[in-house]
């Protein structure tokens, strides 16, 4: 009796001849990185992942595996980060997409007494404006954007061809005269830093280095105080 080689495609699916079960070490990291991710309380329902991931895994085979892959990239995409972390996002977008836009300020002035009365009537508080230049930050000008779900004021500033954008809006936790401790950070390539004063919110970000990002930050709290 000859043997028929002519298979066809449907039937070695159906029977299973294609499929190779997914690494259990597969399993393991992306179990991981959802346990990881919902102790850092990200916004996220996992339920409908975990669930699923375990039905795929339980069916194993190449499109267990791509599935799951699938779902974790759809964690990664959906989640979304919680108080001063999606602040910190929400600012980085901001300062790229100024970067990216012919909209980098909507007044230009080295001036700091025209640029503090421009935000009058635009937003609801009175940002304080200083003009570092002494330490080699002059300012150049401000803009309104938009952040945590508000406008802001952003005061744009420079060191050589750097840009600086400080963002400034009250401080919902309270006043504060005197400075806090400031929080520097790096996100994408760019450096941060956050501290509050005087019942207001500071947050620098440039692509210059950290150290000169924190020598402008000491110079505008010297400049308010």
């Amino acid at each position: 009796m000859e043997t028929n080689h002519d298979v066809s495609l449907a039937e070695k699916l159906r029977d299973g001849s294609l499929y190779e079960r997914a690494p259990s070490s597969l399993h393991a990291q992306v179990r991981a990185r959802l346990n990881e991710q919902y102790k850092k309380k990200q916004r996220f329902s996992w339920n409908w992942s975990m669930r699923s991931a375990g039905l795929l895994f339980a069916g194993g085979g190449v499109t267990g595996a791509c599935a799951c892959a699938l779902i974790f990239l759809s964690v990664m995409f959906f989640q979304r980060p919680a108080g001063t972390a999606a602040i910190e996002q929400e600012i980085v977008a901001s300062h790229v997409r100024a970067l990216m836009s012919s909209r980098t300020m909507d007044v230009l002035s080295s001036d700091q007494h025209t640029v503090k009365p421009w935000f009058n009537g635009r937003i609801d508080y009175a940002p304080p404006v200083v003009d570092p230049q002494a330490q080699g930050f002059p300012l150049v000008g401000g803009r309104l954007d938009y952040v945590d779900h508000r406008p802001v004021a952003v005061m744009i500033y420079r060191y050589l061809k750097h840009p600086i954008d400080l963002y400034v809006f009250p401080d919902s936790g309270g006043h504060t005269a005197v400075p806090t401790a400031m929080a520097a950070q790096s996100s994408e390539g760019y450096s941060l830093i956050k501290w509050r004063q005087n019942g207001m919110v500071f947050w620098a970000i440039t692509d210059a280095s950290p150290i000169y990002l924190k020598r402008f930050a000491d110079a505008v709290v010297a400049g308010i105080q």
